[in-house]
Formats: C-alpha cells, sequence, structure tokens
C-alpha cells in the first residue's frame, strides 16, 4: 500500500507529463505571435540622420517608401528583400519647397526642373508678383510634364490685363475692380493658391490700397493667402510694409510678404523695424510670414555699372534668425535653362552652406524647417513638409560637409554640389548629376 508522500510524488510526475506538453505548446504559440511583423515598403534609407522638417532635433534611423508615400520613421524590421539606400554621413530631409518662383513659362515649356532639382527642391509655386497665367485650368491642362509638385498663384497683373487690357494706365472703376473679383473666385476655385501683386511695378502701382483688399477678400471666402511684392523696397519700405499689414488685418487673410529687402544702404538700419513689425502684426492676430534669398543682390543690381549690392549681409543674418521668415529663391528660368541671377542654381545649397554649416546661425533642424514644414503651412498642404508615416514621399538627400552653391554673377547657370539624391512623391528624381522620372510631380491646389 502507498504512503501518503509515495502516493503525491507519483501524482507530481504524472501532472508534470501532462501539462509539459501543454507548456511547450503555448510557448509555440507565444513565439508566432510575438515574431516581429515586417514593414511593408518598396525600398528604404537606412543608418541616416533624419531631420523631419518639424525643427525637433534630428535622430539616427531609418525610413521606408511605399508606392508615393512615407511607409515607417525610426527603427523597424524590413524584408531582407528590400532595396536599402545606405545613408551612412548623409542628411534626410523632406523635399525643400519654394514659394516663391518665376518659372511659369518655363514649366509649360516642359523644362526638366534639373536647376531646382539639383538642389533639393520638390515643391514650387509660381505666379508671384501679380504676375501669372491667364487661365490656370489650361495651364494645367497642357502643361506637357511635371518634374516636380507646381502650384500657382493668380496675379493682379493678370487679372487687370483681362479687365482693362493690355498695360492700360490709370485707376480702375468699381465695375472693374469686380470683374476682377469673378475672375479671382474663378482662378482660386480652379486652384490657385492665393492672389499676388507686384506693386511696385507698373502698371499695378496703380492699384490703390482699398482695391486689394476689395480683392483680398475674395480670397478669405474662398481660400489661400495673399503674397505681396510690396509699393517700395526702398526709402519708402516701413510704408509699403505698414500697407501690407493693413491689407492683411481689414481683409482677414494670410499675408505672405515676397523677398524682404531694404535696398541701398540708406535704408539697411530699417530692417530690424521691419521684423519688429512682422512680430508685432502676428501678436495682434494677423497670419504674416516673410521669405528672402540668400544673396545680398538682386537681378536689377547685376545690370548696375558698377556693381554694389543693394543688401547687406548683416540684414541677412537678422533675417535668417526671425521665427517669420523662411526661405525662397524668387528665381525665373528660361529657355534652355538659362538664369539672370545665380539663385536660380544656388539658392538652398548657398543658404545651408552659409548660414550653417559656416556661420552657425542657425541648426540643420531649424533651416529645414524654414525651407520644409513652414511653407508647406502656409500652403496648407496637408502631406508634405514632414517626415511623417502616410505623407507624401518628397524627400532629399544631402552631405552637410559639400552641400554648396556653385553658380556666380558671372556664370550663372553652374550646378550646386552635395545633393546626392531626390525623390518626388517615391519616384527618383535626381541622382548623380542627373534627372529621372520627369513627370512625378502633381499639382498644388
Amino acid at each position: 500500500m502507498l504512503t501518503r508522500r509515495e502516493f503525491l510524488a507519483g501524482l507530481g510526475i504524472l501532472t508534470a507529463a501532462i501539462v509539459l506538453p501543454v507548456k511547450i505548446l503555448e510557448s509555440e504559440e507565444s513565439k508566432k505571435v510575438q515574431a516581429p511583423k515586417l514593414l511593408d515598403c518598396d525600398w528604404l534609407i537606412d543608418n541616416v540622420l533624419i531631420i523631419d522638417g518639424s525643427g525637433e532635433p534630428g535622430f539616427r534611423g531609418r525610413l521606408a517608401v511605399k508606392g508615393e508615400e512615407i511607409a515607417g520613421v525610426g527603427e523597424f524590421p524590413f524584408s531582407s528583400e528590400v532595396k536599402v539606400i545606405d545613408g551612412q554621413g548623409l542628411i534626410l530631409a523632406p523635399g525643400f519647397i519654394d514659394l516663391h518662383t518665376h518659372t511659369e513659362d518655363y514649366v509649360y515649356s516642359g523644362g526638366d526642373m534639373s536647376a531646382f532639382l539639383s538642389q533639393g527642391v520638390t515643391t514650387q509655386i509660381g505666379g508671384n508678383c501679380g504676375r501669372s497665367p491667364r487661365d490656370l485650368e489650361g495651364y494645367f491642362k497642357t502643361v506637357p510634364r511635371l518634374p516636380i509638385n507646381y502650384g500657382l498663384l493668380m496675379g493682379y497683373a493678370t487679372l487687370r490685363q483681362k479687365v482693362l487690357g493690355q498695360d492700360r494706365a490709370g485707376k480702375t472703376t468699381l465695375a472693374e475692380i469686380t470683374q476682377m473679383q469673378k475672375y479671382l473666385e474663378q482662378a482660386l476655385k480652379e486652384g490657385a493658391v492665393g492672389f499676388s501683386v507686384g506693386l511696385e511695378y507698373w502698371p499695378q502701382s496703380y492699384a490703390t490700397t482699398e482695391e486689394v483688399i476689395a480683392l483680398c477678400e475674395v480670397v478669405k471666402e474662398i481660400g489661400g493667402f495673399y503674397a505681396t511684392h510690396i509699393r517700395s523696397e526702398y526709402d519708402q519700405v516701413l510704408e509699403a510694409v505698414e500697407e501690407a499689414i493693413e491689407i492683411g488685418m481689414k481683409a482677414e487673410v494670410p499675408v505672405q510678404y515676397s523677398h524682404l529687402k531694404a535696398g541701398y544702404e540708406r535704408n539697411w538700419s530699417k530692417v530690424p523695424r521691419i521684423l519688429e513689425m512682422l512680430s508685432e502684426a502676428e501678436a495682434d492676430g494677423l497670419d504674416i510670414r516673410a521669405d528672402f534669398y540668400g544673396y545680398t543682390y538682386s537681378s536689377t543690381d547685376l545690370g548696375r555699372k558698377p556693381f554694389r549690392p543693394s543688401m547687406s549681409e548683416e540684414n541677412l543674418e537678422l533675417a535668417a534668425r526671425h521665427p517669420l521668415t523662411f526661405f525662397a529663391s524668387d528665381s525665373g528660368i528660361y529657355s534652355g535653362g538659362w538664369a539672370s541671377h545665380p539663385r536660380a542654381y544656388g539658392n538652398i545649397p548657398r543658404i545651408l552652406r552659409r548660414f550653417v554649416r559656416e556661420k552657425k546661425i542657425l541648426t540643420w533642424e531649424t533651416a529645414i524647417a524654414k525651407l520644409t514644414s513652414q511653407p508647406a503651412r502656409r500652403l496648407n498642404l496637408k502631406k508634405r513638409g514632414l517626415l511623417k508615416e502616410g505623407y507624401q514621399a518628397d524627400l532629399v538627400l544631402f552631405d552637410p560637409e559639400t552641400i554648396t552653391d556653385r553658380a556666380t554673377k558671372e556664370r550663372t547657370t553652374l550646378f550646386s554640389e552635395g545633393v546626392r539624391q531626390v525623390w518626388v512623391n517615391g519616384n527618383l528624381a535626381w541622382s548623380e548629376g542627373k534627372t529621372h522620372n520627369v513627370n512625378s510631380g502633381q499639382k498644388i491646389s
């Protein structure tokens, strides 16, 4: 007869024999559940410094792309069959956004946009300073290709010409303003991102403040922003900035102050006050931003003999530090890729070289935010300007140690260096000095 101790010992062995296979089965099941899920992607960039456009500190990691979109950012498992690009020593940023250009004719002619892709630009806006195509819907229907994402403003000079005829001088009547409002409404509904003026230029200079406010009221109703080349960038610059603020406040529209500057040495001391005015207007509730380019001379300056820059390096640095500014090129490019000013080929690399790498006025994170998320917010772009899952895969991979401009006053069309690769909506668009997939862009509206 078994003792109690012997019975319990035997029972323990039997129980173990029954339970052990169950535990093994449970362990195998848990392994299946806990197996890491591989990210579904087409290709990725690994071992790279990711600066995501938000202004937050960069971090090392990987970014994956699926189709047109970013599939993952950070650390994640992936299949060994996925194509991997090594980003060692490089920075990966959102594609750069150039909000102020004059490239609409070049795009319409089928230009490959290599001057801009070579700088990391993936999105651009034309139709600035009051001059734009007359028929925006027709423009995008007939443009032969879009190498980058592209959008247009509707210009005041264009509206005026449609109503008053070719370059008619003089002030407009109420009936003519009403007709311009109708054309502007149509353009905004067709996808114009806003309304632009060049109040320093003839015959746009005939426009009164009240007339511009009346047109901006259409922008308030439909959506968009007011981009202003102010009435004077020289001796009356403070009064002109004040007018731009007044228009924005009275019409209740966002204001984009184009190519901030105070021309001629006698006006350089006014730039600190201009920047104060922007801050004061924002504190009063106005959505106002200013853009500027990284050169001390304009296209007009290049025609002066003897050559004399109209802007100061110190003022560029002041503008760069200000929280309400970001970068734009004010560049035009023409048939065959010719440019009158080196900014068309070198603006962004010049800014990154001088303000970040050499002078350390800005961090990489701040400078990149001024080229990506900040202009994206002005354009109200929901899925561009940041490196985030689900965003469009507009990407630039560049070398922070070598990125530089090469274009000069004398040789305006030299390509910049340091940008390794650029992707537009997930498609390789620039690599090793050559354009690829030259119809990867999308209409911005």
